[in-house]
């Protein structure tokens, strides 16, 4: 009898395991593709280090207890393929049955059995009536880059020496206000395509322009001296979770483009995530996250884009341990109002201990409505863009720049820092009724969300109030207390310029080959002195790529180069496979640099400018389609056109809102 009831209750647990999602799949099809969740090993335990020691620290634990578990699963399997990803303590399966399945859920390290999830990317709203323009490279800070205070800080910290992370749609490397600072050595992960991609390139224009406001020049980034590095996490308007797990362990410990050879030491110290779903909690990113912490790094989600009602926050941005981010501003780019669309809290989860609680979000908030950040259809144009997704890279930055004060600083004392010195006596209220800009009624306002007064600090509109890294590092050193007085917000006649960041160089990795990108853009030459510029800058499209020097003696300009823009890299993903290839693939090199010589002087420009975006790639329609390479002179190895994205597997749907 009691044999009887241990083996019932035993199998009562291990049904327990299987998500609902599962079952339902199973009942369509013979074998599915699920994700098996491991009992995740102790990471409070390691050693209190360096930065470097501590991503390596985590890395081999994570490795250590993932393999070891995948080896006992795989053990019960008959046929299915397993890819192990140590930083979720995860591995996806494709190929179990349904025998599959019961007998990894009797297996006690296997914590949970899911199905897979895709994430669908929002468009991020782009403002009305407002072309992208041209931005000088001395420009003024931005409406936000200055609400938050971190012109006051240029003086002292720009980001030198802290590396961004950005998992996001990509990122267009070799637009001008962002190619200075990307770090070539172990820089850029492509989960979908692989090495057939070797260079950045954004799939949905998304990436580029979160990047921009985090470390971009020309006045538009918080930490212009940050470099950066990126991961394809969501190809176009989508992702995977096998995506997702492959950027979040490549941010702690870089790889080659094949994902081997991992080197933590170049990992991010601040990683921003533009991207979460409309659904519930859900905890499949809370392990990414614990790891992410215990190696020293600062996580940034956005709150989401599904308000102004209460109880909106996305998800992962509602977790407990991560810092999420509302967005301020209004369609007049008011710094002192929450932006409409702005998720509210508050937000019921499971803690540690898996019992639920209610937890006020988002953390903090910042500037969100209608940015100006890089625009990756041109390389030298600018775009207005309007979204938590827009905030959360404001913090980013913000991180960056306290980083570079003092490197060691804890995700704790970070946090601390960010929420004790907010603003929030300028901050407006609740109104009573959301309009659009034409006077119709957009939503009733929700005050108070939770029961929490917005008079209350934390609430569940701002959080802790607006980030002010002025108020931080206001005279140079680390402060966590907020000035007498809110920091005042600047007009747009401030003159405070943004910093000229100086490239930072990549030195060769003995042993392991380093992609080479484009080498960065170089002024035309001019016959004399260009005289100042009188009316509206212009452009320069695809601007044109300067040759690696050579031993001998740079020849000196003859006349004024004229350029022919080099097509983007991003490929279009196809519905069907990759056509198998015929013969060597070819590759299509940009056209060749052609002098056009002046006889004086570059005229001043006058009127308003005129701008030629990069063409469009056009892949060969048959046989292996093949990618348009920056010149032949300057592309180290053509590649091959990427393989299409995959199209994601069956499973839970999560919308992103990255902007409204």
């Amino acid at each position: 009898m009691k044999v009887a009831i241990v083996l019932s209750v035993a199998a009562a647990i291990a049904h327990a395991k299987v998500s609902i999602g599962v079952r339902r799949a199973l009942e369509t099809s013979a074998t599915i593709k699920a994700v098996v969740h491991f009992e995740a090993p102790n990471l409070n335990a390691l050693p209190e280090s360096s930065m470097d020691d501590r991503r390596q620290a985590v890395f081999d634990a994570l490795t250590a207890h993932t393999t070891q578990a995948q080896t006992e699963a795989t053990s019960v399997l008959t046929s299915a393929n397993c890819q192990a990803y140590w930083i979720g303590s995860v591995s996806v399966c494709k190929g179990l049955s349904a025998a599959d399945i019961d007998e990894l859920a009797k297996l006690p390290h296997v914590k949970a059995i899911t199905a897979p999830i895709v994430v669908e990317l929002d468009e991020p709203v782009t403002k009305e009536a407002a072309p992208a323009v041209a931005v000088p490279e001395d420009a003024k800070p931005q409406w936000g880059v200055d609400t938050i205070g971190a012109p006051s800080i240029w003086k002292y910290f720009t980001g030198k020496g802290v590396v961004v992370g950005s998992i996001d749609t990509g990122a267009e490397y070799r637009h001008e206000a962002i190619k200075h600072n990307w770090r070539s050595n172990k820089g850029w992960f492509n989960p979908y395509n692989g090495t057939k991609v070797e260079l950045p390139f954004d799939s949905a224009t998304h990436g580029t322009h979160t990047i921009g406001t985090i470390a971009g020049s020309h006045g538009i980034g918080v930490a212009p001296g940050a470099q950066w590095i990126s991961c394809l996490g969501l190809y176009g308007k989508s992702g995977d979770d096998e995506s997702l797990l492959a950027c979040a362990q490549f941010m702690v410990c870089p790889t080659r483009l094949d994902g081997t050879h991992p080197e933590c030491k170049l990992g991010a110290d601040v990683i921003n995530n533009s991207w979460g779903g409309k659904e519930k909690y859900n905890p499949w990113f809370e392990n990414i996250v614990t790891a992410w912490r215990a190696a020293g790094i600062t996580p940034i989600f956005s709150n989401g884009n599904n308000g102004p009602a209460c109880d909106t926050v996305g998800n992962p941005g509602g977790y407990n341990r991560m810092i999420s981010v509302g967005a301020i501003g209004s369609y007049k780019n008011d710094p002192t109002q929450l932006a409409p669309f702005s998720s509210k809290g508050p937000n019921t989860i499971r803690d540690l201990n898996n019992k639920t609680i209610t937890i006020i979000k988002p953390d903090v908030s910042a500037p969100g409505m209608y940015t100006l950040s890089a625009d990756a259809t041109n390389l030298t144009n600018y775009i207005e863009k309007a979204g938590t997704s827009m905030a959360a890279p404001h913090v980013a930055g913000v991180v960056a720049l306290l980083k570079s004060a003092q490197s060691d600083l804890t995700y704790e004392e970070i946090y601390s820092y960010l929420t004790k010195t907010t603003d929030r006596d300028i901050l407006q209220a609740e109104p009573e009724t959301w309009f659009f800009p034409n006077g119709t009624v957009r939503a009733p306002g929700a005050p108070n969300c939770g029961g929490v007064s917005d008079k209350a600090w934390p609430n569940n509109r701002y959080g802790h109030g607006r980030v002010n890294v002025g108020t931080i590092l206001r005279d140079g050193k680390l402060n966590d207390t907020p000035t007498n007085k809110p920091t005042p917000v600047a007009t747009p006649a401030v003159t405070t310029e943004a910093p000229k960041p100086t490239p930072v160089p990549t030195p060769a990795v003995t042993g392991e080959p380093t992609t080479t990108p484009c080498p960065p853009l170089t002024p035309k030459p001019t016959a004399g002195p260009t005289p100042a510029p009188t009316g509206e800058p212009t452009t320069t499209p695809c601007p044109p790529l300067t040759p690696k020097p050579t031993a001998g003696p740079t020849p000196a300009p003859t006349g004024e180069p004229t350029t022919t823009p080099c097509p983007p890299l991003t490929p279009k993903p196809t519905a069907g496979p990759t056509p198998a290839p015929t013969g060597e693939p070819t590759t299509t090199p940009c056209p060749p640099l052609t002098p056009k010589p002046t006889s004086g002087p570059t005229p001043a420009p006058t009127g308003e400018p005129t701008t030629t975006p990069c063409p469009p790639l056009t892949p060969k329609p048959t046989g292996e389609p093949t990618t348009t390479p920056c010149p032949t002179s300057l592309t180290p190895k053509p590649t091959s056109a990427p393989t299409p994205a995959p199209t994601p597997a069956t499973g839970t749907t999560t919308t992103v809102k990255p902007t409204t």
